[in-house]
């Protein structure tokens, strides 16, 4: 039988990393995490020097499709990753102009079809305000430049971006500031979420009520 598979999303700061790797632990699923810091286009793409913006995102493509490659789904029971692929293409749409903008879209269209559709979407919601004080507190230095301006943008994005896909898979909404200051409550409500949607293997449903 191939994983369940189940997906967090949100804007920069959100807290989907911290959620991810929380719920696996929890469920004891495998656990897939958004890499950046090995992509070696980024800085440049922080520097805003526009020849490092399609390798940028092509690399980013390439290293997710083979982290969500369809032998990792016949290994496991339950996947939980920090991100959706889609975020891919969202990013792609803002960073890439003209030409190269639809060549990757061509990209995006061909390794998205190799990998499985999520089960279920979990969307961690928070204003542009929050997101910035977040992702000035962790202190990242490529994320130095990111403004208010570029989050808020990311905002819009993102709600367009769950419009669209939230008749693929169910969706829950949680609050940034829920899982900031009652954790344990919304991993609680997350669970109930996915039990609903019998997402939930029984030797994991048993583990919880132990």
């Amino acid at each position: 039988m191939r994983a369940k598979y189940i997906c967090i999303e949100g804007n920069l700061g959100a807290g989907k990393t911290t959620l991810a790797k929380a719920l696996a632990k929890r469920l004891e699923s495998h656990l897939v995490l958004e890499t950046f810091r090995n992509n070696p286009f980024l800085k440049d793409l922080y520097a805003d020097k526009k020849e490092s913006k399609f390798p940028t995102e092509v690399f980013f493509l390439m290293e997710r499709s083979e982290q969500l490659s369809p032998n990792i789904f016949d290994k496991h029971d339950l996947i939980i990753a920090d991100y959706l692929i889609d975020k891919t293409s969202l990013f792609a749409t803002i960073n890439l102009e003209n030409r190269e903008k639809k060549l990757f879209e061509r990209i995006f269209t061909t390794v998205k079809n190799q990998i499985s559709t999520p089960h279920a979407l979990i969307y961690i919601e928070q204003t542009p305000e929050q997101a910035y004080k977040h992702v000035k507190s962790r202190g990242r230095k490529l994320e130095d430049e990111v403004s208010l301006e570029y989050l808020t943008f990311l905002d819009k994005q993102y709600s367009k971006l769950i419009h669209r896909v939230e008749n693929e898979f169910p969706i829950i909404k949680v609050s940034a500031t829920g899982l900031r200051t009652n954790f344990d409550d919304t991993i609680d409500k997350i669970i109930d979420f996915l039990s609903n949607e019998r997402l939930l293997l029984a030797k994991n449903q048993v583990k919880l009520t132990i």
